[in-house]
């Protein structure tokens, strides 16, 4: 398995992954597939020094993603604080890539300047909240019956990870 910054050219992979999330209702509070071209500027603005996204990619083929995204707008005193994404392909899920591409973005946060670190999830998400747990992030939210979800009311949790500063 090889972990690497995605490229342009890996986006209609991370899209047809993120794609095959949102059906189950767990992962996505979007309810209807995106496009390349509704995630373009999106991809634009990942910068691999500071809030990257990277591919896992098997035998040529992209199984999964995990991306850091900038907390609340990019506002400057949230520097700080990134919240963690993972999609996993459908056919390699329960292989331990989420796990594995988890481990290695928390690994990177402190070259990556972050010190706090956000999973949002809904409450249902029981695979999540496990990984979380085992990771150590701790519940510091949970805003119920925030989402309709396929006609069905569902909360949001959030949970941090304390990240210690990088040794100098």
């Amino acid at each position: 398995m090889i972990i690497r910054d995605a490229v342009e050219a890996d986006l209609s992979a991370i899209i047809e992954i993120y794609n095959e999330s949102i059906p189950s209702g767990k992962s996505t509070a979007d309810t209807v597939p995106i496009t390349v071209e509704d995630r373009i500027e999106w991809f634009r603005r990942f910068d691999p020094a500071k809030r990257p996204i990277w591919v896992a990619e098997e035998s040529g083929c992209v199984v999964g993603c995990v991306y850091l995204s900038s907390f609340y707008g990019g506002r400057p005193a949230y520097d700080k604080t990134a919240e963690i994404s993972t999609y996993i392909r459908l056919s390699a899920q329960r292989k331990g890539i989420g796990t594995l591409l988890k481990q290695k973005m928390i690994a990177a946060c402190p070259s990556l300047g972050v010190e706090n670190l956000l999973s949002m999830y809904f409450d249902h998400n029981e695979a999540t909240k496990r990984l979380n747990q085992r990771f150590g992030f701790k519940p510091a939210g949970h805003l119920t019956d925030i989402a309709d979800v396929h006609g069905t009311k569902r909360g949001l949790v959030i949970a941090i990870l304390r990240i210690p500063k990088a040794a100098k």
